[in-house]
C-alpha cells in the first residue's frame, strides 16, 4: 500500500463558533505502540503551544504528567485559540501496536472498561496515576495492522516477573480504519556493558583503547598477543545482520562464538511479547519475516536465556539486567535487545548498564534513516475510524508530517516520511530510492 498522509482543513475552522464565555474541554485520547510513547510525549506539548495555540503564560500554561511506570501520558491545554478558546487534553498510552487496532475496533476488553472502544488511560495532570476508561479516538502503529501474526510464552515483564503468560497476536484487520503514515521509527540494538571484546591495551604502540581484530592493529606482529591478549576489554559497538539473525534465532549462546576477541559469556536476548509492533518490525526487517533464511524466533521463554517483556521500557531493564533476584540491574549480565532507537539511558535502576551500539556499522540517525544508509526502521501507522476522524487528530498528523516540526529531541534519529529519499510501502519490502516530497539537508 502506497504511503499516503491525510492532510484534513484545520478544526479551527470547525470550532470558530466557540467563544471563550463558552470554553469546553475537547478530549483526544490516543493508545498503541509503546516505542512511539516517547515521541508522542515530545510532540504533544509543541503542538498545543504552536498550533493549538494554548496559552503559554502560568498558570494557564500547558501542563504534562506522567504515570508512575511512565506508560501513559497526559498534556492539558487552556484556551487554545486555533479551537475556539477550547481547553484541550490530549491522552496517550504506550501498550503495544497490536492495541492501536484492537481498542478502534472493540475487539477485546482487557481494561474491562464500560465498552471495548475504551481503555485506562491517564485521568488528569494533577493524577496521573488514577486511570480513567476513555473511548479511543487514534491507534498508533510501528507496523501495518497485517503484520502481527506472533506467539510468545513467558513471564509479562520477563525476567522480572514471575508468572507464565501466552500473548498472541493475528493480522489485524483494517479496512474499517482510515490510516496515515506521517513519520517512520527508528529502531536500534542495545546491549549491556558486560558485552565486551578485545581492545588494544594500554601498552600499545598504535590505537590503545580501540579494538583490537588482529595484532597488527595494535602494532604488534601476527600470531602473538603482545598487545591484544584479551585482557582489555570494552563494551561492543556494532552488531551486523548475521550476528543479530543467530543470537534472536538461538543459534549463537555464547559471545565468543564470534571470535575469541569477544568475551565468552552467556548470550541473553531480551524481546517483546506477541502484539508489540517492535517485535513485528524486528521480525519483518531483520530476521526476513521469520519464513527466510533468517529463521524464527523462539517462541518461549528460557529462563537465562530468552525473555520477552510488555514494553519497550521492560526490554531495556532486561538488557540492564534486572530480574526478580537483581531488580535494579546487573552489569554483568551480557544481554542484547532492540527497542525505539531514542531510549533514554542512563537512568538509575533502570538503563545505567545499557548503551546503544550502530548496525551494520551504522549509527540509527535521521541523516542516515533518510538517505538510504541505515536501514532498521519501519514506517509509522495512525488508524482512526473510517467516517469518524477527528479534526485536532488531523491537524496532528499534518504537524508531524512536516519535517521542520520534529521535537528538537527527536530531530537526532526520528525523521518525517516527506524526507525519506530512500523508502518502502509494506513492512517486508526492501527499501529502495523514491525521492524526497519535501527535501531535507543533508
Amino acid at each position: 500500500m502506497k504511503i499516503t498522509v491525510k492532510t484534513l482543513a484545520t478544526a479551527a475552522a470547525v470550532l470558530a463558533l466557540a467563544g471563550v464565555a463558552n470554553a469546553a474541554t475537547v478530549e483526544i485520547n490516543g493508545y498503541g505502540a509503546s516505542a512511539q510513547y516517547p515521541y508522542w510525549k515530545a510532540m504533544t506539548k509543541k503542538f498545543l503551544e504552536d498550533v493549538a495555540g494554548c496559552s503559554k503564560i502560568a498558570p494557564n500554561d500547558v501542563k504534562t504528567a506522567v504515570t508512575s511506570d511512565d506508560k501513559h501520558f497526559i498534556a492539558e491545554g487552556k484556551s487554545c485559540t486555533a479551537y475556539g478558546n477550547d481547553n484541550i487534553t490530549i491522552r496517550y498510552s504506550g501498550i503495544a501496536s497490536a492495541e492501536s487496532v484492537r481498542s478502534l475496533m472493540g475487539t477485546t476488553n482487557p481494561d474491562s472498561c464500560p465498552t471495548a472502544y475504551q481503555r485506562k488511560v491517564a485521568g488528569s495532570v494533577a493524577a496521573p496515576n488514577t486511570k480513567v476508561c476513555k473511548t479511543i479516538d487514534f491507534g498508533a502503529s510501528d507496523v501495518a495492522g497485517d503484520s502481527f501474526g506472533q506467539t510468545t510464552k513467558g513471564a509479562t515483564l520477563g525476567p522480572m516477573g514471575t508468572d507464565y503468560v501466552t500473548f498472541t497476536a493475528n493480522a489485524e484487520d483494517t479496512s474499517a480504519l482510515t490510516p496515515a503514515n506521517p513519520l517512520v521509527v527508528p529502531f536500534a540494538f542495545f546491549v549491556n556493558k558486560a558485552v565486551t571484546k578485545s581492545v588494544c591495551n594500554a601498552g600499545s604502540p598504535v590505537n590503545a583503547g580501540n579494538y583490537c581484530q588482529v595484532e597488527t592493529d595494535c602494532g604488534g606482529t601476527i600470531g602473538t598477543t603482545t598487545y591484544c591478549d584479551g585482557s582489555t576489554q570494552k563494551t561492543i559497538d556494532n552488531i551486523t545482520r548475521v550476528q543479530a539473525v543467530n543470537l534472536f534465532n538461538g543459534t549463537v549462546n555464547n559471545w565468543a562464538d564470534f571470535g575469541a576477541n569477544y568475551a565468552s559469556k552467556p548470550v541473553v536476548t531480551c524481546m517483546r511479547h506477541a502484539g508489540s509492533g517492535t517485535q513485528a518490525a524486528f521480525e519483518k526487517t531483520v530476521m526476513s519475516g521469520g519464513n527466510a533464511w533468517g529463521g524464527n524466533i523462539p517462541v518461549d521463554q528460557v529462563a537465562g536465556r530468552t525473555y520477552f517483556g510488555k514494553s519497550s521500557g521492560d526490554l531495556i531493564k532486561c538488557v540492564n539486567g534486572n530480574s526478580v533476584a537483581s531488580p535494579n540491574g546487573n552489569a554483568t549480565v551480557a544481554a542484547i535487545g532492540f527497542a525505539d532507537a531514542d531510549q533514554p539511558l542512563g537512568v538509575a535502576n533502570t538503563s545505567q548498564n545499557v548503551v546503544r551500539i550502530n548496525y551494520n556499522g551504522v549509527a540509527p540517525s535521521r541523516i542516515n534513516i533518510r538517505n538510504g544508509i541505515y536501514d532498521y526502521w519501519t514506517t509509522q501507522w495512525i488508524y482512526q475510524v473510517a467516517g469518524s476522524e477527528k479534526p485536532i487528530v488531523n491537524d496532528m498528523i499534518t504537524f508531524a508530517s512536516d519535517p521542520a516540526n520534529i521535537p528538537a529531541d527527536k530531530a537526532g534519529m526520528w525523521a518525517s516520511a516527506a524526507e525519506m529519499k530512500f523508502n518502502k510501502f509494506t513492512d517486508g519490502e526492501f527499501i529502495g530510492f523514491y525521492g524526497a516530497a519535501t527535501e531535507v539537508l543533508p
